[in-house]
């Protein structure tokens, strides 16, 4: 059979038999020392799982899965992110911000364009068995969520376009804090502003404002600010804030972690191990040791952030947004159950 041109290897044989079945030590090695990837510390690659670039740079503390494939000329992964088992990524461009998670099956690829690009914000996720064209530019903004089942398209063509049929090719935007529930299909073109929801199983054709509900086929906006999202008072964020926590407790007790309390502290403990946590409601005196985690209900000022760096303390702060670059256990824990509740905070840079 005649060839064409350009090769278009879906799946690259070549270097998953030379790398993929290195143990993960070996093949961060071979990636730095053969091919000149930028790699972090803490990276870990499953059986199989592949990184295929002219130019990559992998952040600290990213996972590859098992069999997963991430190919593309420019490849930036941010820290802390990662790609589920059996995820398929390939394009000319890939970028992901930090702890943004592609969980498994996903697809992402298609027709390959020079301005093809798949940029992933901070903080975000794809859930299962969701497919992706980025023919054209397809660009997700931080802290949006993307259900499983759900089609992104950038472009449409099948029938011939001498007879008639419509051909489209155009880029996808989807803004910052954006949720697409399941089984949401967005088509070429379309733009989501900061702040909106896509009712499930509904399809996104052209504009949908920022701060908005939509629902249907096509997508209609139902409700928009002021009116949505709902917005809550001090005592409601507080009395929230506790019921979180009263929850979290039930289930880390439920998988074994025994709570102390030691006022101002509560301690934590799994097995011989135990980290203490400083609930802060308001201004506190008190100076937590290194290693403890503070959860601040309001935006910590500054001055206190720099000496908690300095003393090793990490911090969950929910009026500022943030947390420590890195934390104990128990931060991380915490921090992926306030994620239940749709609060992700930036970590420190």
């Amino acid at each position: 059979m005649a060839q064409p041109l350009i090769s278009k290897d879906r799946i690259p044989w070549r270097h998953l038999a030379l790398f993929g079945w290195l143990p993960s030590p070996l093949k961060i090695v071979a990636y730095r020392l053969l091919l000149g990837y930028r790699i972090g510390r803490g990276v870990r690659f499953g059986f199989g799982g592949i990184v295929v670039g002219k130019s990559v740079e992998i952040g600290d503390h990213v996972e590859i899965g098992f069999l997963a494939i991430v190919q593309g000329k420019t490849i930036r992964i941010g820290r802390y992110s990662s790609v589920g088992t059996m995820s398929y990524l390939s394009c000319e461009t890939i970028e992901m911000g930090e702890d943004a998670k592609i969980r498994e099956q996903v697809y992402v690829g298609g027709p390959q364009l020079p301005e093809s690009r798949f940029a992933l914000g901070s903080r975000t996720i794809i859930l299962q068995l969701t497919s992706i064209n980025p023919t054209k530019p397809v660009v997700i903004g931080d802290d949006t969520g993307i259900g499983g089942h759900c089609l992104i398209f950038t472009h449409g063509v099948w029938l011939s376009a001498l007879d008639g049929y419509p051909v489209t090719y155009q880029a996808v935007t989807l803004g910052k804090s954006v949720w697409l529930p399941w089984r949401v299909f967005v088509m070429p073109g379309s733009t989501i502003g900061d702040g909106t929801v896509i009712g499930a199983n509904s399809l996104v054709s052209g504009s949908i404002p920022a701060n908005s509900l939509a629902v249907g086929s096509p997508a209609k906006v139902i409700r928009s600010a002021p009116d949505f999202p709902t917005r809550l008072s001090e005592r409601e964020q507080a009395a929230l804030v506790e019921t979180i926590m009263s929850e979290f407790d039930r289930y880390v007790r439920h998988n074994g972690v025994t709570l102390d309390e030691q006022p101002p502290f509560r301690a934590y403990r799994f097995g011989r191990k135990s980290w203490r946590l400083l609930w802060l409601r308001g201004s506190a005196p008190v100076s937590p040791d290194r290693g403890d985690t503070v959860l601040a209900e309001i935006a910590l000022p500054f001055e206190m952030l720099a000496g908690f760096r300095k003393r090793g303390v990490y911090w969950l702060d929910l009026g500022g947004r943030t947390r420590s670059r890195d934390g104990s256990p128990l931060t991380e824990e915490l921090a992926l159950y306030l994620g239940r509740y749709g609060v992700r905070l930036a970590r420190d840079a």
